[in-house]
């Protein structure tokens, strides 16, 4: 049973404060179960989500934002869909693997576009999905507790991506610059960020809910660290879960297509379209490089942004979280 109470918290309450007004929503609620933080629009689609018709050869990624998903996505899409890289080219990646419950986040007139702009965030995302064509690949980054309902009867192929959490925090603080239009402090971002007062929070218990589940046989997990190390062995790893054969030159080929390098500069994945248009409308810096959808990429990266003191509150934070949340699940 979903049960809704408001997110009544001065964290809350500076974040919402300190947002360009028009821009993607903030938490205002948490959404039991899971206690996950949403924007108060989710409640207007939470029984759809849940209700939502899951087919058996559906290709679900899943994460906390800022933990690898575009990445895996891109990747995911492409084994699934025999390495067809001219499909991919010339169709966003937004309508190849939509975002499920983005419209219920995502309500902003500013975000929506003209009625004669190509986004999908015009779209009401749940039943764009719904009339997908099968194979279907859906993204989403709820937890398990707010998954569709069929998810554990159907049982689909998910692939859930971790990320060091101090990274992703770095990251999240620069995705809401961006698509929140935050203009509040760093060290209280943080601070939101350790008190699960940001949107899909909290995370430790979002990772949690999923190892848990990790000797699923329907579910691989993938971690952002590994696919950096050893991208073509989480390409192998991939390609075997979703029951692909891949030769050691495709490997390496979709390995070259999924560098860094060549993801920020591919038009069909970092909405650099989009967001020109945002931050024309919302008076953000257009020369920032920190305001782009995908940004760096790179492991502990927290060391150029994040102070000793902070750093050490989430190493504290993440060793308190451990020893609750984890002592019975392997690492």
């Amino acid at each position: 049973m979903v049960v809704v109470e408001d997110l009544n918290d001065p964290l809350a309450d500076y974040i919402r404060e300190h947002r360009v007004p028009g821009l993607m929503p903030v938490g205002d609620i948490r959404v039991f179960p899971s206690g996950v933080v949403m924007p108060r629009e989710f409640t207007n689609y939470v029984e759809r989500v849940k209700n939502f018709t899951v087919r058996p050869d559906d290709v679900w990624v899943i994460s906390y934002p800022k933990c690898g998903t575009t990445w895996t996505q891109e990747m995911v899409w492409l084994i699934g869909n025999d390495l067809d890289y001219e499909s991919a080219k010339n169709k966003l990646l937004l309508q190849r693997f939509p975002f499920l419950e983005a419209v219920g986040i995502i309500s902003s007139e500013q975000l929506r576009g003209n009625d004669d702009d190509d986004w999908v965030f015009n779209a009401d995302t749940i039943s764009f999905t719904e009339e997908l064509p099968s194979p279907r690949f859906i993204k989403s980054h709820l937890p398990v507790s707010l998954l569709p309902d069929q998810i554990w009867t159907v049982k689909p192929k998910m692939i859930y991506v971790t990320r060091n959490p101090k990274d992703a925090a770095v990251s999240y603080y620069h995705h809401h610059r961006l698509w929140n239009g935050y203009n509040g402090s760093y060290p209280i971002f943080m601070q939101a960020f350790l008190q699960d007062k940001l949107v899909y929070s909290p995370f430790w218990e979002h990772v949690v809910e999923y190892k848990k589940l990790e000797n699923e046989p329907n579910l691989l997990i993938n971690s952002f660290e590994e696919m950096k190390k050893d991208l073509k062995g989480v390409v192998r790893k991939t390609a075997a879960f979703l029951n692909k054969t891949m030769t050691e030159e495709q490997v390496e080929r979709l390995a070259d297509h999924l560098s860094f390098g060549k993801m920020k500069d591919n038009s069909a994945l970092n909405g650099e379209e989009m967001i020109k248009e945002v931050k024309q409308r919302c008076g953000l810096d257009p020369s920032d490089p920190q305001l782009s959808f995908i940004r760096k990429g790179q492991v502990d990266s927290w060391k150029e942004e994040m102070s000793p003191d902070i750093a050490n509150q989430f190493d504290v934070w993440t060793e308190k979280k451990k020893k609750e949340l984890l002592a019975n699940v392997k690492n």
